[in-house]
């Protein structure tokens, strides 16, 4: 028992480390082409706080509809999901909402949630190029969220309750949780599991908002798991694991709900919707989502059940 809180506590250690020099990309790619899947687990030992959800994983579905053909594949999206009992978010561009008002109502008139996604998602090459959401100053953060909230409540009569910025990690900033307090808004969905404490729990960051971190590939523990850097992207590191393509995006899937459902973790997996059509077996996938040991919750439905009040924590666990 002794060895085994020593080597516990050794690996809680090297994973906090790691995750401390995430600029050494000498050192993440050891880990990445070295032992990842392992890695991963680790990640998922040293899950930090509280579990409300039970013995059981607690998953977040959503889309990020940045294209349009995402939009255009939102209809064909939700036909498949209506025969599930459960419901899913949209992270959704201001812009498209205007040019496809009506797409965007079936979103909503199946139940599910519109997550604000800023107006014209800054760097998107046809909408905003070459401008970072991180580098435009913090009065144009909100504008880019204020108008995108403005057009939901136009055109949709609906009012976000969160935000996922345009793009991850490196690209983020914490500027967003004061602009978010300032909207009302309570949660955010822009950062990653690996990025440190709590491991892929949602917690709460500042400004009182609920941040719900993104899980990361089983084979890749530094990108978000999701359909672009498994089918899409063009990076060697990227496709030289997922040479397969969609039947390893698929295995990736099963590997972290595995994983998700051994340690009792929260899972939150984005895909883009112009590439479910690309996975054959797309409908298996969300058939293991109805397993009496997965809670699927949007993040507004989690945030009704589970409360979140201090890092990994809900108001029942204070």
């Amino acid at each position: 028992m002794k060895i085994h809180n020593i080597t516990q506590g050794l690996r809680e250690s090297f994973v906090n480390w790691v995750a401390g020099n995430q600029k050494n990309y000498v050192l993440l790619g050891i880990v990445t082409f070295g032992f990842p899947l392992r890695f991963m687990r680790w990640i998922f030992e040293t899950g930090d706080g509280g579990k409300p959800w039970g013995n059981k994983s607690c998953f977040t579905l959503s889309f990020d509809c940045d294209y349009p053909e995402d939009i255009e594949a939102i209809p064909s999206v939700l036909k498949v999901l209506k025969g599930y009992p459960f419901k899913v978010s949209f992270a959704c561009v201001g812009y498209w909402i205007e040019k496809y008002p009506e797409i965007h109502k079936e979103i909503l008139g199946a139940g599910h949630e519109i997550v604000n996604h800023t107006y014209s998602h800054p760097d998107n090459e046809l909408l905003n190029p070459g401008r970072k959401f991180k580098d435009i100053p913090k009065n144009e953060k909100r504008e880019e969220l204020e108008k995108c909230h403005e057009i939901c409540w136009k055109i949709l009569r609906y009012e976000p309750k969160g935000c996922r910025i345009p793009h991850f990690k490196n690209l983020f900033t914490r500027e967003i949780y004061s602009i978010l307090e300032e909207l009302n808004y309570v949660y955010s969905s822009s950062t990653w599991s690996t990025m440190g404490k709590p491991w892929g729990s949602p917690f709460l960051a500042s400004n009182g908002i609920v941040e719900f971190p993104l899980s990361t590939c089983p084979k890749h523990p530094f990108t978000v798991f999701d359909t672009w850097h498994a089918l899409n992207s063009p990076r060697w590191s990227h496709r030289i694991v997922h040479r397969s393509g969609p039947e390893d995006y698929e295995r990736m899937f099963r590997h972290l709900l595995r994983l998700g459902k051994y340690y009792s973790s929260y899972l939150n997996v984005y895909i883009d919707p112009l590439d479910v059509s690309k996975i054959a077996r797309f409908p298996l996938l969300l058939d293991m989502l109805v397993d009496i040991e997965v809670e699927v919750l949007t993040y507004s439905q989690f945030l009704e059940k589970y409360p979140v009040v201090a890092p990994g924590k809900t108001r029942d666990q204070k």
